[in-house]
């Protein structure tokens, strides 16, 4: 007669995708967020990309929670609800995360203001990035002053952002969850 212990010895029990899950929703729940903030008259349309912010902070510091199916997806419900370039804002989204895995181990070495940079480069060419695919489709040019207004607010609630999930995974650590 066997021993029943040795079937479950070998189960893998922890399993990363219940945090999978809470990470993709974590950056759908955002792409709301900045939906409702672009809704307010300070903004006027061109809210901060938080969900970008969530992106890059999560895929140098824990990049198996995040798959590139997680970012697919957060971009194209971003793209439906602020009906933009369909695929235009989760293909920016997802080069972004080949970028980050390609540079990860330089960039975990950084320190903030190397990371900011490092950000503020990246944001800068997804924002020209779709720019260039909206006048290829579109033939026309945008006004930039929105697009410029978003490049900057998100630069600077970048700082608070990361505090945010710094104070976050803080916690998931201490209730030993990551």
């Amino acid at each position: 007669m066997k021993d029943q212990r040795s079937y479950f010895e070998k189960a893998d029990f922890h399993s990363d995708f219940p945090l999978q899950f809470l990470a993709a929703a974590f950056g759908l729940m955002l792409v709301l967020i900045e939906l409702g903030l672009a809704h307010w008259p300070i903004f006027h349309g061109a809210a901060p990309n938080l969900s970008l912010v969530f992106i890059y902070y999560v895929m140098i510091y824990h990049s198996k929670l995040l798959p590139i199916f997680s970012i697919f997806l957060i971009g194209i419900f971003g793209d439906f609800l602020f009906s933009d370039l369909l695929g235009g804002r989760a293909s920016a989204l997802m080069l972004l995360a080949y970028v980050i895995q390609y540079r990860i181990s330089r960039l975990q070495q950084s320190d903030f203001g190397e990371l900011w940079l490092d950000f503020s480069i990246s944001f800068t060419l997804i924002s020209l990035f779709q720019l260039v695919l909206f006048m290829l489709i579109n033939m026309a040019i945008p006004s930039l002053n929105p697009i410029l207004f978003q490049i900057g607010v998100t630069l600077l609630l970048l700082p608070f952002g990361f505090l945010m999930m710094f104070a976050f995974h803080s916690l998931l650590q201490k209730m030993k969850v990551v």
